[in-house]
This record gives structure tokens, C-alpha cells and sequence, in this order.
């Protein structure tokens, strides 16, 4: 077999949201023999073909400077994680499953809660930029012929935005009633 042949990569579109999903995901794509290597392009996943293992995958979002990424990471290690890489600032873990450990990166709901405060606060930043600067412009007169066109998709991507805030908000309530 090639070298080619052992890597495959995949599409796979998720939501902040919906990351426990996304790590069952990648550890069911472990156990079928597809184990992540890289997450470097938005929702390009690129895995290399080996014997099925049980893998643990797990996500956070963290973005920081070089001193406190290297200490961050060197918790993640000293506690059997092995870091994968980013997507954005999303950071991925994996460790082989074993009976009896914590699975978890997390083990309380503040933790967890404040993972997900960190993703909200990234889109909220960018939803106030969206408003601010494309306010005037979305209702004003079109300078050019494509303006509508970007008016819309301008729109589009504050309602999608709009609907990510309002589950991020849900799943930061749910947390906390727990």
C-alpha cells in the first residue's frame, strides 16, 4: 500500500455546539481503523489508515500566547493526552480508552461552561465587528451592481450567527442548571 493510500481525509461540518458529537465522531473513525492526524482546514479531517483502536477524542477551545499555550499543553501531556493539533482555536486531544480512567478533559460543569462562554465571546466579538461596519452599508444604496448580493449574504451570516449565540446561551444554561 502507498503512502497515499493510508491517509484519508473527510469532510465534516459541526457546530460549536455539537463537539461531543463531533468527538464521538472522530473516536468511532478510530475504531473503524481512521485515526486523526491533522485538523488544520475548517472541517478537513485528515485520518491515516491503522489497526481499530479505542480511541478518546476531545475538544477545547483555547486560543493564548506561545508561554501559556506550551504550559497548557504540558498539563494536557502530564495528564496521558496527546495534542493533535487546531482548527481555528479549537484543540485536539486524543487518549486510548481504558476502563476505569476519566475520559474527560473536563470534570465539572464550570469547566465545561467555560468552554463554551470562551466560543461565544469569540462569535460575539465578531458579530459586534459584522454589525458595526456593515450596519450603514447593508440599508444604504448599493455603490455597485453586486452590493445586493453581499447584502444578503451579509444577512445570512448574522442570522446564522444570531442562531449559533442563542445555542451556545442554551447550552450554557443547561450546564449550569445540572
Amino acid at each position: 500500500m502507498t503512502e497515499e493510500k493510508k491517509t484519508v481525509k473527510k469532510f465534516r461540518w459541526f457546530w460549536a455546539w455539537q463537539d461531543e458529537a463531533e468527538e464521538a465522531w472522530l473516536g468511532e473513525m478510530s475504531r473503524k481503523g481512521y485515526h486523526l492526524v491533522a485538523a488544520g482546514i475548517p472541517c478537513i479531517y485528515e485520518f491515516k489508515a491503522g489497526e481499530p483502536k479505542d480511541y478518546v477524542y476531545r475538544l477545547d477551545f483555547q486560543s493564548f500566547r506561545k508561554k501559556e499555550r506550551e504550559e497548557y499543553l504540558q498539563l494536557f501531556q502530564d495528564a496521558g493526552w496527546e495534542y493533535l493539533g487546531q482548527m481555528s482555536s479549537w484543540q485536539y486531544f486524543r487518549k486510548e480508552a481504558k476502563p476505569g480512567e476519566t475520559n474527560e478533559i473536563f470534570t465539572d460543569n464550570e469547566s465545561k461552561t467555560g468552554k463554551y462562554k470562551r466560543v461565544l465571546y469569540f462569535l460575539g466579538f465578531f458579530y459586534i465587528i459584522l454589525i458595526a461596519v456593515f450596519w450603514g452599508r447593508i440599508w444604504g444604496e448599493s455603490p455597485y451592481p453586486w452590493w445586493d448580493g453581499i447584502k444578503i449574504f451579509i444577512a445570512v451570516v448574522l442570522l446564522i450567527m444570531t442562531y449559533a449565540i442563542i445555542r451556545l446561551v442554551m447550552r450554557i444554561r443547561k450546564l449550569q442548571r445540572r
